[in-house]
């Protein structure tokens, strides 16, 4: 096995016309890593067992903050170094795949007990991915990031951005069919004002549909740019000293239903009791209520020993939309785990004055104790 004789550990990728496109700046990095890492009964049970191999899965690997840091550490602490890491990350965007992948070109050549793997993937088929590419076997540490990355964000051709002027498209992964353009298009008013006000948790959702709707039959819609939209929101919603552009809700509703970001969280969620090993521990971050929500739903009944079950006739909860709900039975008389710690993490005052996103973001971490089957 391969000693660790490099004291520090920093990537250092070669300048590209691509890493202009992924100045991302990764939030609550070490937090999440270091929560997420196996602890000292974990590695003491595969010691014991003679399996020197962590899995570790980035659900959302994007420019590989999260993932150069959980290296860093795993080359850096003598404790693994007995060690190999298999890491698999996730990314439905090929042009963060391939950016990341570039950057971590030299790792497998520097560290022969590095073994890296990419999937150009929706983290939604996380769970049916794993077990093809790994049958038995089970993930130690799991962790993402629900954000949108600043390139996306800032890259007007995306067209998420309501200040940097782009079609009106939204997909995270280009490949996909359905776009921002196409909703305001093609959905009808009682579609709009559900994903307004349910995935934008916007007031006025009938008013901003109903305008939608009427103006595509006198031809005012389809509008071609995010400015255009933005300022159309802005004009219909008529808001009256507004702290934030009053678009905004009206976006990030239109960017969940198009890449059908709740959904997504939903699976992997249901998924991980069947994933995780006994003592694993996984991490997600999040930016709004909506997803926030869906992550304590399931970390609370994850602790109460519950987990996914096809019954469809349990109540609505925690304001998070029926079609979105875990839904559960009892397996156990105690919980699977714990939430680690309560309440989630926050980023600190600094990451904040370095990163003014982050001050939205939030960390809940879960670490498993017992086994899920039964």
């Amino acid at each position: 096995m391969l000693k660790n004789k490099h004291k520090y550990f920093v990537l250092k990728p070669k300048r590209t016309s691509m890493n202009n496109e992924f100045n991302h700046i990764t939030v609550l990095k070490k937090e999440t890593i270091q929560n997420i890492f196996p602890s000292e009964k974990l590695l003491n049970l595969l010691k014991t067992n003679k399996t020197y191999k962590l899995n570790i899965v980035d659900a959302t690997l994007g420019g590989g903050g999260h993932a150069e840091y959980l290296i860093h550490l795993f080359v850096n602490d003598p404790i693994f170094n007995n060690f190999e890491l298999n890491f698999i990350g996730f990314d439905q965007d090929i042009n963060a795949l391939n950016f990341t992948e570039k950057k971590f070109k030299d790792v497998q050549l520097k560290y022969k007990n590095i073994h890296l793997h990419f999937e150009n993937e929706n983290f939604k088929n996380l769970a049916q991915i794993w077990q093809t590419k790994f049958p038995g076997e089970k993930i130690h540490g799991l962790y993402a990031d629900f954000g949108v990355s600043s390139p996306q964000l800032d890259i007007g051709k995306r067209g998420f951005s309501l200040i940097h002027d782009g079609p009106i498209d939204m997909r995270m992964n280009p490949n996909d069919n359905l776009t921002a353009k196409n909703i305001l298009e093609e959905y009808s008013e009682l579609e709009l004002t559900r994903i307004f006000f349910e995935y934008g948790e916007e007031p006025k959702s009938r008013k901003l549909a109903k305008a939608i709707v009427q103006d595509r039959k006198i031809e005012k819609i389809p509008l071609h740019s995010t400015i255009q939209l933005a300022e159309y929101i802005k004009r219909v919603l008529a808001y009256p000293n507004s702290r934030v552009h009053p678009a905004t809700r009206a976006f990030q509703a239109l960017r969940i239903e198009v890449n059908k970001e709740l959904e997504s969280i939903n699976y992997l969620l249901q998924e991980i009791p069947e994933l995780i090993h006994t003592h694993g521990k996984v991490g997600f971050i999040s930016f709004h209520s909506l997803e926030d929500r869906l992550i304590k739903h399931a970390m609370r009944n994850w602790q109460k020993g519950k987990k996914a079950h096809e019954k469809q006739n349990e109540k609505k909860e925690f304001n998070i939309p029926l079609h979105l709900q875990l839904h559960l039975e009892e397996n156990h008389n105690k919980g699977f785990g714990k939430e680690i710690p309560r309440g989630g993490i926050t980023a600190s005052d600094e990451e904040c004055q370095m990163n003014n996103r982050s001050r939205s973001a939030r960390l809940r971490c879960f670490e498993f104790s017992r086994e899920t089957g039964g």
